[in-house]
């Protein structure tokens, strides 16, 4: 089940009469209700992934109760976090990599002459285990390192884990964020209706006006990129292909952002505050500020659980710039068991660096409003450029659309992609004025002070999405990681 399928508002309002219909006073009754929900959210998808997530859960429950228990010595509870983040990697690893790898084998023993070309088995890959894992290894962690309690209550392990706003495609959450809200007592309250519908109705208007609008341009560009291949989908022009990357870049950030203001704001209606994901990244004026921006909880979730663990900047400049490196490399196969991931990755990594050695350097920079020009320009042909690989179907198809860029390529006379598709980052611009002017992120005072304004202009994004909402809606992008 997604936000845009047509049972999902059906869902959604039974779920909320029974959680808020049950009295306050029994708490655990509504924290069971959500569970309940989840389990029918998540099952929808596929009945035997609940299995997967059921065992997810059962780990990091189990390893809580050792790693927090203070009665033990230091030893045995590190033991417990090495147990428990190590089956959940593992888990993670036999579902998402298990065929990457066996692929890549297969293919370098190919290319050393030896013959090997066995079926091998084909696992598929359940939606949203990458963000699941990531918060069964938070709880994890935080219990070790005593920024929570341990959670003895298998229940409330299980709703952190399994939390249908955000279960499938993020944002990933804090274990030592969640928890504490449980606690609280939650009312419903006119602050809360519309502090979600303002976070749901724009996330919606982000995905079915935009980005599902987007899509039918990039796909078949990026379907086949290459030069003389079939000419009614491979023939492209040099701009066409530059112009699919940029509107890709679109894409995904009305996609992925889309999804996670519609998990804030459903999460809103049961009294949850997820934080945000988002902070208008194609703004950003240097590599670190848009890592600052982009996909906020899990670029926070690999500095904290994954760099620092590393050794972060304790270590001297260049071991700074390794664990920079590897950290992005590792963040890069979290998107995806592909090569073409493992590049974009490094890529950042190797930006985060870079941009460290300057930094090094900044008395010798430009500053004020020019330097900040020139940034913004260079990240964000960056950011664009390295979009080519984590959207490309194969490293081949990346050389293509680079060669595109730098004039390489020998795009004469091939087909042209229509020009409104370079209406996709307009759409970003203006989305970013209007996210720096602060008209999204008016509070409930100011909204009902101005409420016209407020949802006038919501009311023309939310009719203009309607009236161009393509017939058949696209998946989420991030719901394969």
């Amino acid at each position: 089940m997604i936000f845009t399928d047509a049972i999902f508002p059906a869902f959604l309002i039974i779920v909320f009469a029974l959680h808020w219909l049950t009295p306050a006073k029994h708490k655990e009754a509504r924290l069971t209700v959500l569970l309940v929900a989840s389990a029918v959210f998540y099952g929808w998808w596929d009945v035997r992934f609940l299995g997967l997530i059921g065992g997810v859960i059962a780990i990091a429950w189990a390893a809580g109760l050792f790693a927090g228990d203070r009665t033990r010595d230091g030893k045995t509870r590190n033991r417990a976090v090495i147990i428990g983040v190590g089956l959940n990697l593992a888990i993670l690893a036999v579902f998402k990599y298990f065929n990457f790898f066996a692929d890549s084998l297969i293919a370098m023993m190919n290319v050393a002459g030896i013959s090997a070309n066995p079926s091998t088995l084909k696992i598929i890959l359940p939606v949203g285990v990458s963000f699941y894992i990531f918060q069964a290894i938070s709880y994890i962690v935080d219990v070790r390192r005593e920024e929570l309690a341990t959670e003895t209550r298998l229940r409330r392990v299980a709703l952190y884990i399994a939390f249908f706003p955000q279960l499938v495609a993020g944002p990933i959450v804090r274990a030592a964020g969640f928890f504490p809200q449980m606690e609280k007592d939650r009312r419903l309250s006119s602050k809360l209706l519309l502090s979600g519908l303002r976070f749901f109705a724009i996330g919606w208007v982000y995905k079915a006006g935009f980005a599902d609008n987007i899509a039918p341009f990039v796909d078949p560009v990026f379907g086949n990129p290459m030069v003389g291949g079939d000419s009614d989908v491979s023939n492209w022009t040099n701009l066409s292909l530059i112009g699919a990357t940029f509107a890709f870049g679109a894409q995904i950030y009305f996609d992925f952002a889309g999804y996670s203001m519609m998990a804030i704001g459903v999460a809103r209606w049961f009294g949850f505050y997820i934080p945000r994901n988002f902070d208008f990244p194609y703004l950003a004026t240097s590599i670190a500020d848009f890592w600052r921006r982009w996909h906020i909880s899990l670029s926070s979730w690999l500095r904290d659980y994954l760099y620092i663990s590393l050794g972060g900047n304790r270590a001297g400049k260049m071991r700074t710039y390794i664990n920079l490196f590897a950290t992005m490399l590792l963040g890069g196969l979290w998107h995806g068991a592909a090569w073409t991931f493992v590049i974009w990755g490094a890529l950042h990594g190797a930006a985060l660096a870079v941009h460290r050695l300057i930094m090094g350097h900044k008395k010798h920079l430009i500053g004020g409003v020019l330097g900040g020009a020139i940034g913004l320009v260079i990240t964000q042909v960056f950011v664009i450029m390295v979009w080519a690989p984590f959207r490309a179907e194969g490293m081949s198809d990346v050389f293509e659309v680079w060669a595109a860029f730098t004039g390489l390529r020998d795009g004469a006379g091939l087909k042209s992609l229509e020009w409104i598709v370079w209406l996709a980052p307009l759409a970003v611009i203006a989305d970013g004025i209007l996210g720096k002017s602060g008209f999204s992120r008016l509070s409930r005072s100011e909204i009902m002070r101005q409420p016209a304004m407020f949802w006038g202009a919501l009311g023309v994004f939310i009719g203009a999405a309607l009236a161009v909402f393509p017939l058949q809606a696209a998946p989420f992008v991030y719901f394969q990681f």
